[in-house]
């Protein structure tokens, strides 16, 4: 008897020890990843383009994005016209958009938070284009690995979320997220997003090129950045939701 419990014990204390490992080895990459794109300010200009899976027409807009901190973000888009001026404010996981068409300001809870940003029809949803941090957004643990990339499960903090949990490919050589999966109850796995083009500015890495691909009606919504600036002086209007839209 004393022989089985202590094989058991041997047994508990080889195997304990490995899934820490594996949950600490995921964080600590993970916080290396965050620790090269963390910013106090940012400003960034972009062009977002989505294509259709039937091969009409592309819709394009140029969009100005803000952000502070890991948790607070404000964007307008500039173009085309007909949108111009729509802004999006995420201030502590309370999201706003103001519609210039109407002069009205929506708060975007719950399930609208899945929703396409500014409701243009896009593959980045409010909860896609939110600033954040993967160790502090997420609850992480080594899945596995794939052709030179590490695999990083992600399951949200957030409650509300609409994903039941994300993958993300981590290139082994630069520890950078080269793709990440994104999968919902109803769903599996919903949709894609690559990360091409990374360059550092002012010490900041980021890609410069991003594709999402939605597996469920096959459309694709890609953003490239034409500028980025860091850690500079933003007006805090843009962050104050009685002052964002004017």
């Amino acid at each position: 008897m004393k022989k089985s419990i202590s094989m058991l014990t041997i047994l508990l204390i080889m195997t304990i020890p490995v899934s820490f490992l594996a949950a600490g080895e995921a964080e600590a990459l993970m916080e290396r990843i965050d620790s090269k794109q963390k910013t106090d300010t940012s400003w960034t200009r972009m062009t977002m383009r989505i294509v259709p899976a039937d091969g009409g027409t592309v819709r394009e807009f140029r969009v100005e994005s803000y952000g502070r901190g890991d948790s607070d973000s404000y964007m307008v888009f500039l173009e085309p016209g007909s949108i111009r001026g729509l802004r999006i404010l995420e201030l502590d996981n309370d999201t706003r958009v103001y519609f210039p068409s109407t002069g009205r300001i929506r708060r975007i809870t719950g399930d609208g938070k899945s929703g396409s940003a500014g409701g243009v029809g896009g593959d980045f949803s409010y909860e896609d284009m939110g600033s954040g941090s993967y160790v502090e957004d997420y609850r992480l643990s080594m899945e596995g690995e794939e052709a030179g990339t590490w695999i990083v499960r992600g399951i949200p903090a957030d409650p509300d979320s609409s994903y039941t949990h994300l993958l993300f490919y981590v290139d082994k050589q630069n520890e950078r997220v080269v793709r990440t999966e994104y999968f919902t109850a109803e769903e599996g796995h919903r949709k894609t997003l690559t990360y091409t083009d990374y360059r550092t500015v002012q010490g900041v890495e980021m890609p410069f090129r991003m594709e999402m691909t939605n597996h469920i009606d096959r459309q694709k919504t890609i953003i490239t950045f034409e500028e980025a600036r860091y850690n500079t002086g933003i007006d805090d209007k843009y962050f104050n939701p009685n002052r964002f839209y004017r």
